[in-house]
């Protein structure tokens, strides 16, 4: 397991409050606030992906991004040590989170809007692993499915299909 220390979000900013303690992880401190203006994330929008990939390419971080991931895939980098942050459904809304674990069973996340670590059965994460933009679906290509992000201080390549450096 990941040793993340926890870090709790304020109301709608879980982007930048999950890229913040990755950001920690590895020894880089800078505030939630700080995170979310270079973001351009706001309490009442979030953050998108796009805007935590400037934050960290702007603090000197790499940045890995794949859609439609698998739970190999967080496997990959778990088992190497590197937290991966995911776009998941949470109650009635995306919510980003940090994957600090990952067995045959269970996935285990570090969750900003909850102190303590967030377990999930495999199956359950796997059916709530998506998001979408805006209020609603308004179109199935709205849809956001396994989304995760890697951030890190290495320069190096994933051999990770169908994700991309940025």
């Amino acid at each position: 397991m990941i040793k993340l220390k926890p870090f709790r979000q304020k109301p709608g900013l879980c982007g930048p409050a999950s890229l913040k303690m990755v950001l920690d992880y590895y020894g880089f401190s800078i505030s939630e606030a700080e995170l979310a203006k270079l973001a351009g994330a706001s309490k009442k929008k979030g953050a998108s992906v796009e805007g935590l990939i400037k934050a960290a390419k702007h603090l000197g971080f790499q940045t890995f991004l794949k859609k439609k991931s698998s739970l190999n895939d967080l496997k990959y980098f778990i088992k190497r040590k590197i937290p991966v942050i995911v776009d998941w459904f949470f109650e009635d809304d995306g919510h980003y989170s940090v994957v600090i674990d990952i067995d045959k069973k269970n996935t285990i996340l570090r969750d900003p809007s909850y102190t303590k670590r967030r377990k999930l059965s495999n199956k359950k994460f796997l059916r709530v692993w998506f998001d979408f933009p805006g209020e609603y679906i308004k179109d199935s290509k709205d849809l956001i499915l396994k989304l995760m992000l890697v951030v890190t201080p290495f320069k190096e390549k994933f051999p990770v299909k169908g994700g991309k450096q940025i």
